[in-house]
């Protein structure tokens, strides 16, 4: 969620920003399909791609696995049938009441060199099926207090320590849904809420310095993002389970 953190920020960029990044986690097949040609995006190419599980890269129905979820668009209709283009030699006929133009998620079983679909759900996914990128031009406050999350956390150099946080969030990321706050390039959440009228405590249930002896004055925000998402994403899986 990109949210507006000065007065002087130019809309044009933070949608630009959106569209690069929803670019980017749409599947290579469907780009065509789902972006046309504008000026803005006459650079995507040099993009790095995400290879996360959305990306397959089979493309033929004989290299399938027995089990996979593809991301799809509708393409056509035929009778109580449509269409979905998902990437392989020609599009897939579902039993579905979908329009042309719908993205939807495909689930594919294949049976003795067939192909069997039906219509998914991102709920369905057995696993991490790529992100949503959404504009919110409001200030942090009031993106904050219009969410759904039951458990918000700051990302700040002024937070506890990782080391003194962790029974909290690990009680936490287990039990409530999350929103992760995260600084602008050039500013940290502190002084963003500060220009608001707030604090961090007025507003975070919890603010943690996720990457201490940091060495610099501010860490740019893509490096926050990997960094704070990686011990996230470890401490939300069972104890079990982390190697």
């Amino acid at each position: 969620m990109v949210y507006k953190d000065r007065d002087d920020v130019d809309f044009k960029d933070a949608k630009l920003l959106v569209d690069l990044l929803n670019y980017m986690n749409c599947p290579q097949y469907l780009r065509k399909l789902l972006y046309p040609l504008k000026p803005e995006l006459r650079f995507v190419g040099i993009l790095p791609p995400l290879r996360t599980p959305n990306h397959p890269l089979e493309s033929k129905v004989s290299e399938l696995p027995a089990s996979s979820f593809r991301e799809g668009v509708v393409v056509g209709r035929r009778g109580s049938k449509v269409y979905v283009e998902v990437g392989l030699e020609e599009p897939i006929a579902v039993e579905a009441s979908l329009k042309r133009g719908d993205r939807v998620i495909i689930h594919l079983v294949k049976r003795d060199g067939k192909v069997e679909a039906t219509i998914s759900s991102l709920s369905e996914v057995p696993f991490y099926f790529g992100f949503k990128a959404k504009l919110e031009w409001s200030p942090l406050v009031k993106v904050v207090k219009t969410s759904n999350y039951s458990f918000i956390l700051a990302t700040s150099r002024l937070g506890i320590s990782l080391h003194e946080a962790l029974p909290k969030l690990k009680e936490h990321l287990s039990s409530h849904s999350t929103f992760i706050l995260f600084g602008s390039p050039k500013e940290g959440l502190a002084e963003i809420l500060r220009r608001e009228g707030f604090s961090l405590d007025e507003v975070a249930n919890l603010t943690v310095n996720f990457i201490p002896h940091q060495g610099v004055e501010t860490v740019r925000t893509e490096e926050a993002v990997l960094s704070v998402l990686s011990i996230v994403n470890w401490l939300s899986y069972p104890l079990e389970d982390r190697v």
